[in-house]
């Protein structure tokens, strides 16, 4: 849904720590009363007798579970875990490429056509703005999408290089170029992520938290209902981040500043409302790419090289022929003609008309 209007970001941004703070313990708190749980433990150990009263929607259809049900969860979970295996976070990149190959469906139709949430990251998500930090843990306010209940959502992303990026600065001694080269290197290096949105708590908190990308309370309950095949990697607002740290010159300015004030033994860093303002209205929402539109345009551009170099070659190798006089009798149409063919097979206009005159 490209063109649609999010709601501004940085409204109330004084106090989004605390207000942060104060809904990830009413989270947690609702998570300990809540009933039907279906523990990884259940499920590992085929437990039918604490699963048998629960419901899943596996198959596409809300229904009781079976101990049959059990093992496809099992077999699941192995396959994530492989899926991730050896990860210890995910790079930005990764996040984008996997949500790309490994969607998770939405369920019933959604407004624009978007099929998933990399679909939506692309069309409602546009903003994802840097706006504090404390140690290694940077906090994103993103835009909400078309419909949504609250008017911005907390993206917190942990970086696990960050201790390396404080060393490479202190190595580097008096470079004023340090900061900027460690927050360069950073943004590529893995991560661990979190979102306040339900999408990520109730679809894809269990993903993370069994990938070893989770950055926030892990989860240990089995999404038996919302996505028993463990698809998705990430929401649509983790998505706009990770698109955000991969090809923002803010948010990359915000790191290397926030690095350099660490490197200060200032621990955290925090931007006010008018700075929010005035990021938001000089970015650009960086495009969402994945590997292979990466090198979809690293081969085009390749090509393009090599079509301008064999045109300079040719034009200082062969000089272009004298106009025929018969080119002045050429009608509108045959000198579009003219510059067409011209164009198709690399040639100057001159040339055409020498072949036309001689035939």
């Amino acid at each position: 849904m490209a063109g649609t209007r999010s709601k501004p970001p940085i409204d109330g941004l004084r106090g989004h720590v605390g207000a942060a703070t104060r809904a990830a313990k009413q989270e947690a708190a609702e998570r300990a009363r809540a009933y039907g749980i279906l523990t990884e433990r259940s499920v590992a150990g085929g437990d039918w007798d604490a699963a048998k009263t629960l419901t899943t929607t596996l198959g596409g259809k809300m229904r009781p579970l079976t101990p049959e049900d059990l093992a496809v969860f099992r077999r699941n979970m192995t396959l994530a875990r492989r899926n991730f295996r050896g990860y210890g976070g995910i790079t930005a990149r990764q996040v984008i490429d996997l949500a790309s190959a490994g969607a998770l469906a939405y369920r019933t139709p959604q407004p624009g056509g978007a099929r998933s949430d990399i679909d939506k990251a692309k069309g409602e998500i546009r903003t994802a703005l840097p706006v504090s930090a404390l140690g290694d843990l940077v906090r994103f306010r993103t835009s909400s999408g078309k419909g949504s209940k609250v008017p911005h959502h907390l993206v917190v992303v942990r970086f696990m290089g960050f201790r390396d990026a404080q060393q490479q600065i202190v190595a580097a001694g008096p470079d004023k170029a340090a900061p900027r080269c460690a927050a360069s290197w950073l943004r590529k290096e893995k991560l661990a992520f979190d979102c306040d949105c339900e999408r990520h708590r109730y679809f894809l908190r269990y993903v993370a938290t069994i990938g070893g990308f989770n950055a926030g309370r892990d989860e240990t309950g089995f999404p038996k209902i919302r996505n028993p095949g463990l698809k998705g990697v990430a929401c649509k607002h983790v998505l706009r981040v990770m698109a955000e740290l991969q090809g923002s010159s803010l948010v990359l300015g915000f790191l290397e500043t926030h690095l350099a004030r660490v490197a200060q033994s200032m621990r955290a860093t925090q931007v006010t409302q008018e700075e929010a303002a005035a990021m938001s209205t000089r970015k650009r929402a960086a495009a969402i790419k994945t590997s292979a539109d990466r090198a979809a345009e690293a081969r085009a551009a390749k090509v393009r090289r090599s079509a301008t170099a064999a045109a300079t070659r040719a034009a200082k190798e062969k000089p272009a022929s004298k106009v025929a006089p018969a080119s002045r009798r050429l009608t509108s149409g045959q000198k579009d003609a003219v510059a067409a063919f011209a164009k198709q097979f690399r040639m100057s206009e001159a040339d055409v008309l020498a072949l036309y005159a001689k035939r």
